[in-house]
């Protein structure tokens, strides 16, 4: 029932937000943003696409560090789950994918509180340890990656799309750093 009436709420906004387009401030803001476009697309893309690349640069170097070989089962096994995707519970259960020859992999994971990482930028573990540096990386790349996408997306949509995408982005913010400040 709260999913309905959160969905439901969520329609009439952006309903309201199509009607609110034909106002003056909004269409003196599109205007504005239209008129700068380009200098900002020229600032929003390289973050994100910055970001994109610190994320998966850092990914990679902790994939290298700390990583271990994968069997040939797991090999089967990830490739299984990510083709069943889509696919039924019963059927994701039961199905078997076997691939024939070498295979190699390499995996990782670790699970990091947000409070691990204000403790260690408060100690200053970032600037001796590789292994912070690479998580900062990867933390800094991804919200780079999602803030400037979002700013790149709020830059070239129709006014409208473009509050909902600004909207998003002090959600986020304000989020964050609500959760920082608790940790």
């Amino acid at each position: 029932m709260k999913t309905i009436l959160k969905t439901m709420l969520a329609v009439i906004a952006v309903i309201a937000l199509s009607a609110a387009s034909n106002l003056a401030a909004l269409k003196v803001a599109e205007q504005t943003l239209a008129r700068n476009r380009n200098s900002l697309l020229a600032f929003t893309i390289p973050v994100a696409a910055l970001g994109f690349m610190l994320f998966m640069v850092g990914i990679l170097v902790m994939l290298y560090e700390k990583g271990t070989p994968m069997s040939h089962a797991e090999v089967e096994e990830q490739y299984r789950t990510t083709q069943n995707m889509r696919a039924a519970p019963y059927v994701a259960r039961w199905s078997a994918y076997r691939i024939y020859g070498k295979t190699e992999g390499r995996q990782f994971h670790e699970e990091l509180r947000i409070r691990d990482f204000k403790l260690a930028w408060q100690s200053g573990a970032w600037r001796q340890d590789a292994i912070w540096r690479a998580r900062f990386t990867v933390f800094g790349g991804a919200l780079m990656m999602i803030f400037g996408g979002l700013a790149t997306a709020a830059v070239v949509s129709p006014i409208a799309f473009s509050l909902v995408c600004a909207a998003f982005l002090i959600y986020s913010a304000v989020r964050l750093i609500g959760a920082l400040w608790h940790a």
